[in-house]
């Protein structure tokens, strides 16, 4: 009896294992039906708000690469991106086939506009790591992160910022730019941070405030501004700048606290023409050759492993401490705050 019941027990176990085979069999079929779609549609149109980024035409030729499949890639700023999908939706002309864009950004053309399509699954989506898991319409493809710029001859050593709270010293006073809070971009993502961080909050923005922080909507010509000595730090700083800064008088900090940073990802636009090499182009972005042209550039991954492969010189900025993101549903009300004290 019990040599029977040893002998049924293997039976079942053995086929549980074929039916997981059986299905991931199935799996493996299905999805190079969608990689053979994706050849015969031909070509994908992908948005993009990440403006002048070497590495998204390179994951772009990467894929044509892999694939055959061309890309037709569109960059704008996220308000002339978002009117024109607004005005080809509207007209029934459905152009794009996915959004590269900011969490926030998608969240709101999601929820005011009706932009997008229900996030396909594709095999890749798994090896999405920590807080970073794909939602609704968004899948999270790398993150920008954000310090401060000092100028390393106006700025000695030991008076260099280690910390957010350092820019509320006064001796900063009238010595800082600083991207707007109080319009949509670096500045506010930065301000709604420190609002919520422990240790900082409202007290620390009060202080900072105080500081007479000069401020702009320019953020092009700002850390050439503080490498031409017109001002001691810029802040906030996207760290993965800081390559084209080669030989300028000027320095990265990464606060103690950690940086704050953008989740940028792609969403799957409404009626897309092309929606199979749209979901091989999602699954692409999350393989190690796509994550690791993003990391190269100084930008944080969504997949475990990638940071050791990351080249040395710009593992600290890629692999920085993340202190927190700006929750696009309180814009309203953090501006409100950010006017209140800016003014």
């Amino acid at each position: 009896m019990q040599i029977a019941r040893r002998a049924l027990m293997a039976i079942a176990v053995l086929s549980l294992g074929l039916s997981a085979w059986g299905g991931f069999a199935a799996a493996q079929d299905e999805w190079q039906k969608t990689v053979a779609a994706a050849k015969t549609e031909g070509k994908l149109v992908v948005y993009s708000v990440y403006v002048g980024a070497p590495s998204s035409r390179a994951i772009a030729k990467a894929f044509e690469a892999k694939y055959g499949v061309a890309v037709e890639l569109l960059e704008g700023r996220g308000s002339e991106i978002r009117e024109r999908i607004r005005t080809e939706q509207s007209a029934g002309r459905f152009a794009a086939d996915l959004l590269f864009t900011t969490l926030p950004q998608a969240v709101l053309q999601d929820t005011e506009d009706k932009a997008f399509e229900p996030l396909p699954q594709v095999p890749n989506l798994d090896r999405l790591t920590g807080a970073h898991k794909a939602s609704g319409v968004f899948m999270p493809a790398m993150t920008t992160h954000y310090g401060i710029l000092i100028n390393t001859g106006l700025v000695k050593p030991e008076d260099e910022p280690k910390s957010w709270k350092d820019l509320a010293d006064p001796k900063w006073k009238g010595k800082i730019l600083a991207d707007d809070p109080r319009s949509a971009g670096g500045g506010y993502m930065s301000f709604f941070v420190h609002h919520e961080a422990p240790g900082l909050g409202l007290a620390f923005l009060e202080a900072y405030a105080a500081q007479a922080p000069v401020l702009t909507r320019d953020q092009g010509q700002s850390a050439q501004r503080v490498a031409r000595g017109e001002f001691a730090l810029y802040t906030p700083f996207v760290l993965s700048d800081y390559d084209k800064l080669k030989g300028l008088p000027v320095k990265y900090i990464i606060p103690s606290e950690g940086v704050t940073y953008v989740l940028f990802g792609h969403a799957l636009m409404k009626n897309a023409p092309r929606p199979n090499a749209a979901k091989l182009y999602l699954d692409f972005v999350l393989s190690d050759e796509a994550q690791l042209i993003w990391a190269r550039d100084g930008n944080g991954s969504m997949v475990s492993d990638i940071a050791a492969k990351t080249p040395e010189a710009v593992r600290p900025i890629a692999s920085a401490k993340l202190l927190g993101a700006a929750d696009p549903l309180r814009q309203n009300e953090m501006m409100a705050i950010a006017k209140r004290l800016f003014k």
